[in-house]
Protein backbone atom coordinates (compact mmCIF):
# COMPACT_ATOMS: atom_id res chain seq x y z
CA UNK A 1 0.00 0.00 0.00
CA UNK A 2 1.04 3.77 -0.62
CA UNK A 3 0.24 6.90 -0.07
CA UNK A 4 -0.60 8.12 -3.86
CA UNK A 5 -3.51 5.01 -3.57
CA UNK A 6 -4.66 6.76 0.12
CA UNK A 7 -4.99 10.16 -1.36
CA UNK A 8 -7.82 8.77 -4.13
CA UNK A 9 -10.02 11.87 -4.24
CA UNK A 10 -12.54 8.68 -5.00
CA UNK A 11 -11.96 7.04 -1.35
CA UNK A 12 -12.38 10.61 0.39
CA UNK A 13 -16.05 11.14 -1.01
CA UNK A 14 -17.10 7.64 1.55
CA UNK A 15 -17.86 8.23 5.03
CA UNK A 16 -18.82 5.33 7.30
CA UNK A 17 -21.93 4.81 6.30
CA UNK A 18 -21.64 5.82 2.67
CA UNK A 19 -23.11 3.20 0.19
CA UNK A 20 -22.66 4.39 -3.15
CA UNK A 21 -23.03 3.71 -6.71
CA UNK A 22 -20.39 4.70 -9.84
CA UNK A 23 -22.70 7.12 -10.99
CA UNK A 24 -23.55 8.29 -7.36
CA UNK A 25 -19.15 9.10 -7.22
CA UNK A 26 -19.50 10.38 -10.10
CA UNK A 27 -21.54 13.26 -9.49
CA UNK A 28 -20.22 13.84 -5.65
CA UNK A 29 -16.62 14.35 -7.74
CA UNK A 30 -15.55 16.92 -10.29
CA UNK A 31 -17.61 16.45 -13.19
CA UNK A 32 -14.10 16.51 -15.15
CA UNK A 33 -13.07 13.70 -14.90
CA UNK A 34 -15.07 11.17 -16.58
CA UNK A 35 -17.43 7.72 -14.93
CA UNK A 36 -14.36 5.44 -16.77
CA UNK A 37 -11.98 6.95 -14.56
CA UNK A 38 -14.34 6.41 -11.53
CA UNK A 39 -14.72 3.07 -12.04
CA UNK A 40 -11.15 2.20 -12.48
CA UNK A 41 -10.45 4.07 -9.56
CA UNK A 42 -13.03 1.97 -7.88
CA UNK A 43 -11.31 -1.17 -8.83
CA UNK A 44 -8.11 -0.02 -7.52
CA UNK A 45 -9.85 0.56 -4.46
CA UNK A 46 -11.47 -3.09 -3.96
CA UNK A 47 -7.69 -4.98 -4.88
CA UNK A 48 -6.79 -2.62 -2.44
CA UNK A 49 -9.69 -4.19 0.20
CA UNK A 50 -10.45 -0.35 1.28
CA UNK A 51 -13.49 -0.91 -0.37
CA UNK A 52 -16.23 -3.92 -0.07
CA UNK A 53 -18.46 -4.17 -3.24
CA UNK A 54 -22.53 -4.99 -2.91
CA UNK A 55 -24.87 -6.52 -5.79
CA UNK A 56 -23.89 -6.93 -9.14
CA UNK A 57 -24.53 -5.21 -13.17
CA UNK A 58 -26.16 -1.95 -12.34
CA UNK A 59 -27.34 -2.05 -9.41
CA UNK A 60 -23.84 -2.35 -7.82
CA UNK A 61 -22.44 -0.19 -5.08
CA UNK A 62 -19.65 0.31 -2.78
CA UNK A 63 -18.75 0.85 1.03
CA UNK A 64 -15.68 1.34 3.02
CA UNK A 65 -13.91 -1.69 3.99
CA UNK A 66 -12.77 -1.78 8.01
CA UNK A 67 -9.65 -0.98 6.22
CA UNK A 68 -11.04 1.69 4.29
CA UNK A 69 -12.74 2.92 7.36
CA UNK A 70 -9.46 3.51 9.21
CA UNK A 71 -7.20 4.36 6.65
CA UNK A 72 -9.67 7.11 4.89
CA UNK A 73 -8.08 11.13 5.06
CA UNK A 74 -10.51 13.39 6.07
CA UNK A 75 -10.17 16.98 6.17
CA UNK A 76 -10.49 17.98 9.52
CA UNK A 77 -11.13 21.78 8.77
CA UNK A 78 -14.09 21.24 6.43
CA UNK A 79 -15.19 18.45 8.70
CA UNK A 80 -15.34 20.35 11.67
CA UNK A 81 -16.80 23.35 10.24
CA UNK A 82 -20.39 21.33 10.43
CA UNK A 83 -21.65 21.14 14.45
CA UNK A 84 -21.94 17.76 15.81
CA UNK A 85 -25.88 17.40 14.82
CA UNK A 86 -24.82 17.59 10.92
CA UNK A 87 -21.12 16.13 10.98
CA UNK A 88 -22.49 12.54 12.82
CA UNK A 89 -25.62 10.27 11.80
CA UNK A 90 -24.12 7.04 13.71
CA UNK A 91 -22.55 7.94 16.73
CA UNK A 92 -23.07 4.49 19.03
CA UNK A 93 -19.86 2.68 20.03
CA UNK A 94 -18.53 0.22 17.22
CA UNK A 95 -18.60 -3.36 18.50
CA UNK A 96 -17.02 -4.77 15.56
CA UNK A 97 -14.16 -2.22 15.14
CA UNK A 98 -11.60 -3.96 17.00
CA UNK A 99 -11.80 -7.28 15.82
CA UNK A 100 -9.86 -9.52 13.09
CA UNK A 101 -8.12 -9.23 10.73
CA UNK A 102 -5.11 -7.14 11.63
CA UNK A 103 -4.74 -3.84 9.25
CA UNK A 104 -2.01 -2.77 8.37
CA UNK A 105 -1.96 0.95 9.32
CA UNK A 106 1.34 2.59 7.62
CA UNK A 107 2.26 3.02 4.35
CA UNK A 108 5.72 2.18 2.80
CA UNK A 109 6.73 5.95 2.59
CA UNK A 110 4.99 6.37 5.86
CA UNK A 111 7.38 3.05 7.98
CA UNK A 112 10.63 4.29 6.32
CA UNK A 113 10.10 8.23 7.78
CA UNK A 114 9.41 6.56 11.20
CA UNK A 115 12.15 3.52 10.77
CA UNK A 116 14.67 6.36 9.79
CA UNK A 117 14.02 8.50 13.10
CA UNK A 118 14.38 4.70 15.33
CA UNK A 119 17.45 4.75 13.93
CA UNK A 120 18.65 8.31 14.59
CA UNK A 121 17.34 7.97 18.45
CA UNK A 122 19.30 4.87 18.73
CA UNK A 123 22.55 5.89 17.67
CA UNK A 124 22.49 9.54 19.39
CA UNK A 125 21.77 7.46 22.91
CA UNK A 126 24.46 5.27 21.98
CA UNK A 127 26.85 8.49 21.85
CA UNK A 128 25.84 9.47 24.99
CA UNK A 129 27.07 8.45 28.90
CA UNK A 130 24.74 6.92 31.40
CA UNK A 131 24.33 10.08 33.33
CA UNK A 132 23.53 12.80 30.06
CA UNK A 133 20.33 9.95 29.60
CA UNK A 134 19.14 10.18 32.60
CA UNK A 135 18.59 13.95 32.82
CA UNK A 136 17.89 13.47 29.47
CA UNK A 137 14.67 10.94 30.51
CA UNK A 138 13.52 13.48 32.73
CA UNK A 139 13.65 16.24 30.26
CA UNK A 140 10.88 13.82 28.80
CA UNK A 141 8.64 13.11 31.79
CA UNK A 142 8.72 16.66 32.09
CA UNK A 143 7.95 17.50 28.95
CA UNK A 144 5.57 14.73 28.63
CA UNK A 145 3.89 15.67 32.28
CA UNK A 146 3.33 19.31 30.75
CA UNK A 147 2.29 18.75 27.52
CA UNK A 148 -0.32 16.17 27.79
CA UNK A 149 -1.61 17.67 31.27
CA UNK A 150 -1.85 21.21 29.02
CA UNK A 151 -4.48 19.14 26.75
CA UNK A 152 -6.48 18.60 29.20
CA UNK A 153 -7.11 21.82 29.84
CA UNK A 154 -3.75 22.24 33.01
CA UNK A 155 -2.89 25.93 32.77
CA UNK A 156 1.19 24.77 34.82
CA UNK A 157 3.78 26.43 31.96
CA UNK A 158 6.53 24.50 31.65
CA UNK A 159 9.41 26.05 33.36
CA UNK A 160 6.49 25.70 36.50
CA UNK A 161 6.11 22.21 35.80
CA UNK A 162 9.75 21.70 35.38
CA UNK A 163 10.10 23.45 38.69
CA UNK A 164 7.51 20.86 40.57
CA UNK A 165 8.68 18.02 39.13
CA UNK A 166 12.33 18.95 39.92
CA UNK A 167 12.59 20.44 42.95
CA UNK A 168 8.71 19.69 44.42
CA UNK A 169 7.47 23.65 44.08
CA UNK A 170 4.10 24.26 44.13
CA UNK A 171 3.07 27.01 41.20
CA UNK A 172 1.34 29.66 43.58
CA UNK A 173 -0.44 30.76 40.58
CA UNK A 174 -2.28 27.41 39.76
CA UNK A 175 -4.48 25.12 41.29
CA UNK A 176 -4.29 22.09 43.98
CA UNK A 177 -6.07 20.29 41.35
CA UNK A 178 -3.27 21.39 38.35
CA UNK A 179 -0.42 20.69 40.69
CA UNK A 180 -1.55 16.74 41.22
CA UNK A 181 -2.08 16.19 37.60
CA UNK A 182 1.41 17.24 37.02
CA UNK A 183 2.81 14.87 39.09
CA UNK A 184 0.78 11.98 38.30
CA UNK A 185 1.82 11.72 35.12
CA UNK A 186 5.46 11.71 36.29
CA UNK A 187 4.28 8.59 38.29
CA UNK A 188 2.51 7.12 36.08
CA UNK A 189 5.40 7.27 33.33
CA UNK A 190 7.98 5.93 36.71
CA UNK A 191 5.53 2.63 37.08
CA UNK A 192 5.33 2.17 33.56
CA UNK A 193 9.76 2.29 33.52
CA UNK A 194 9.62 0.32 36.85
CA UNK A 195 7.49 -2.68 35.26
CA UNK A 196 8.95 -2.33 31.65
CA UNK A 197 8.86 -6.18 30.47
CA UNK A 198 5.10 -6.03 31.26
CA UNK A 199 3.97 -3.54 28.65
CA UNK A 200 4.82 -6.14 25.84
CA UNK A 201 0.98 -7.66 26.62
CA UNK A 202 -0.85 -5.60 29.03
CA UNK A 203 -3.62 -6.57 30.23
CA UNK A 204 -6.72 -5.26 32.31
CA UNK A 205 -5.13 -5.23 35.79
CA UNK A 206 -2.38 -3.15 34.74
CA UNK A 207 -4.11 -0.95 32.50
CA UNK A 208 -6.16 -0.39 35.98
CA UNK A 209 -3.16 0.41 38.03
CA UNK A 210 -1.84 2.61 35.34
CA UNK A 211 -5.07 4.63 35.43
CA UNK A 212 -4.83 5.04 39.31
CA UNK A 213 -1.84 6.59 38.98
CA UNK A 214 -3.41 9.17 36.71
CA UNK A 215 -6.49 9.39 39.06
CA UNK A 216 -4.61 9.71 42.41
CA UNK A 217 -6.14 12.65 44.33
CA UNK A 218 -7.70 13.73 42.19
CA UNK A 219 -11.28 12.50 43.11
CA UNK A 220 -11.52 10.45 39.97
CA UNK A 221 -13.18 6.99 40.46
CA UNK A 222 -11.08 4.06 40.66
CA UNK A 223 -11.71 1.18 38.21
CA UNK A 224 -14.38 0.97 34.94
CA UNK A 225 -16.94 2.82 34.55
CA UNK A 226 -20.49 1.66 35.57
CA UNK A 227 -22.09 4.76 33.58
CA UNK A 228 -22.43 6.81 30.65
CA UNK A 229 -19.98 9.91 30.43
CA UNK A 230 -19.92 12.61 27.47
CA UNK A 231 -17.55 13.95 25.73
CA UNK A 232 -18.09 18.00 24.68
CA UNK A 233 -17.83 18.88 21.25
CA UNK A 234 -19.78 15.58 19.90
CA UNK A 235 -22.65 13.42 19.75
CA UNK A 236 -20.37 10.26 19.79
CA UNK A 237 -21.76 8.28 23.01
CA UNK A 238 -19.71 5.50 24.43
CA UNK A 239 -20.51 2.35 26.13
CA UNK A 240 -21.85 2.47 29.86
CA UNK A 241 -22.49 -0.59 30.51
CA UNK A 242 -19.17 -1.58 32.91
CA UNK A 243 -19.12 -5.50 31.54
CA UNK A 244 -19.50 -4.17 28.02
CA UNK A 245 -16.85 -2.16 28.64
CA UNK A 246 -14.19 -4.45 30.07
CA UNK A 247 -15.08 -6.75 27.51
CA UNK A 248 -13.98 -3.82 24.59
CA UNK A 249 -10.64 -2.82 26.34
CA UNK A 250 -9.91 -6.84 25.71
CA UNK A 251 -10.73 -6.63 22.74
CA UNK A 252 -8.89 -3.89 22.10
CA UNK A 253 -5.66 -5.47 23.50
CA UNK A 254 -6.44 -8.35 21.57
CA UNK A 255 -6.65 -6.43 18.19
CA UNK A 256 -3.50 -4.46 18.99
CA UNK A 257 -1.15 -7.28 19.60
CA UNK A 258 -2.32 -9.34 16.64
CA UNK A 259 0.15 -6.62 15.28
CA UNK A 260 3.92 -6.99 15.22
CA UNK A 261 4.65 -3.28 14.42
CA UNK A 262 5.03 -1.45 17.52
CA UNK A 263 4.30 1.76 15.54
CA UNK A 264 0.69 0.31 15.24
CA UNK A 265 0.45 -0.60 18.97
CA UNK A 266 1.19 3.04 20.16
CA UNK A 267 -1.24 4.41 17.34
CA UNK A 268 -4.24 2.15 18.08
CA UNK A 269 -3.72 1.92 21.87
CA UNK A 270 -3.96 5.70 22.08
CA UNK A 271 -6.56 5.77 19.73
CA UNK A 272 -8.55 2.92 20.52
CA UNK A 273 -8.60 3.68 24.59
CA UNK A 274 -9.67 7.02 24.57
CA UNK A 275 -12.56 6.21 21.73
CA UNK A 276 -13.97 3.44 24.37
CA UNK A 277 -13.69 5.47 27.67
CA UNK A 278 -13.22 3.19 29.73
CA UNK A 279 -13.27 5.17 32.88
CA UNK A 280 -14.99 8.22 34.28
CA UNK A 281 -12.18 10.70 33.78
CA UNK A 282 -8.50 10.65 33.03
CA UNK A 283 -9.14 8.21 29.65
CA UNK A 284 -6.71 9.97 27.06
CA UNK A 285 -4.15 10.79 29.78
CA UNK A 286 -3.98 6.96 30.27
CA UNK A 287 -4.31 6.22 26.76
CA UNK A 288 -1.28 8.68 26.05
CA UNK A 289 0.44 7.01 28.62
CA UNK A 290 -0.07 3.50 26.97
CA UNK A 291 0.99 4.08 23.52
CA UNK A 292 3.91 5.53 25.13
CA UNK A 293 4.42 2.19 27.19
CA UNK A 294 4.54 0.04 23.84
CA UNK A 295 7.10 2.43 22.70
CA UNK A 296 9.32 1.90 25.62
CA UNK A 297 9.42 -1.38 25.77
CA UNK A 298 10.85 -2.01 22.64
CA UNK A 299 13.04 0.36 22.75
CA UNK A 300 11.67 3.00 20.52
CA UNK A 301 10.83 6.77 21.10
CA UNK A 302 8.24 7.64 23.24
CA UNK A 303 5.77 10.76 22.29
CA UNK A 304 6.08 13.82 24.31
CA UNK A 305 3.26 15.81 22.32
CA UNK A 306 5.24 18.70 23.45
CA UNK A 307 5.02 20.35 19.70
CA UNK A 308 1.47 19.46 19.23
CA UNK A 309 -1.24 22.04 18.43
CA UNK A 310 -3.84 20.83 20.83
CA UNK A 311 -6.72 22.14 18.94
CA UNK A 312 -5.38 19.85 16.06
CA UNK A 313 -4.72 16.71 18.67
CA UNK A 314 -8.63 16.98 19.73
CA UNK A 315 -10.16 17.20 16.14
CA UNK A 316 -8.17 14.31 15.40
CA UNK A 317 -9.44 12.21 18.23
CA UNK A 318 -13.18 13.20 17.38
CA UNK A 319 -12.31 12.04 13.78
CA UNK A 320 -11.74 8.91 15.18
CA UNK A 321 -14.93 8.74 17.29
CA UNK A 322 -16.69 9.96 14.87
CA UNK A 323 -15.78 8.16 11.34
CA UNK A 324 -13.48 5.61 12.75
CA UNK A 325 -10.72 6.89 10.38
CA UNK A 326 -7.06 6.97 11.67
CA UNK A 327 -5.61 9.46 9.14
CA UNK A 328 -5.90 12.62 11.19
CA UNK A 329 -4.49 10.97 14.14
CA UNK A 330 -1.88 8.96 12.86
CA UNK A 331 -0.24 12.36 10.86
CA UNK A 332 -0.07 13.87 14.32
CA UNK A 333 2.17 10.29 15.45
CA UNK A 334 4.44 10.46 12.42
CA UNK A 335 5.10 13.93 13.58
CA UNK A 336 5.11 13.88 17.01
CA UNK A 337 7.25 10.54 16.63
CA UNK A 338 10.32 12.24 14.70
CA UNK A 339 10.15 14.81 16.94
CA UNK A 340 10.63 13.03 19.88
CA UNK A 341 13.52 11.00 18.00
CA UNK A 342 15.34 13.68 17.20
CA UNK A 343 14.89 15.71 20.35
CA UNK A 344 15.69 13.11 23.24
CA UNK A 345 18.56 10.85 23.88
CA UNK A 346 16.96 8.23 26.19
CA UNK A 347 17.16 4.98 24.23
CA UNK A 348 18.56 2.00 26.55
Amino acid sequence: MNDTILNSPVLRIFNKDSKLSSSEVHVLLDKNVSLVTIKRQLSELLKEDLLIQFGAGRSVKYSLSKKGLFLRPIETESYFSNNPDIRLSHNNYQFDLFQKPHIELFTAEELNALNNATINFREKSNLTNTQTRKKELMRFIIEFSWKTSQIEGNTYDIISTERLLQYGEKSPTNTEYETQMIINQKDALEFILENIKDWHKPNLALIEKLHNYVGNDLNISKGFRKSLVGITGTNYRPLENEFQIKEAVENLLNFVNLSNNTYEKALLSVLGLSYIQPFVDGNKRTARLLGNAYLLCDNLAPLSYRSVDDRDYKKATLAFYEQNSVEPFKKIFIEQYIFSANNYNISQ
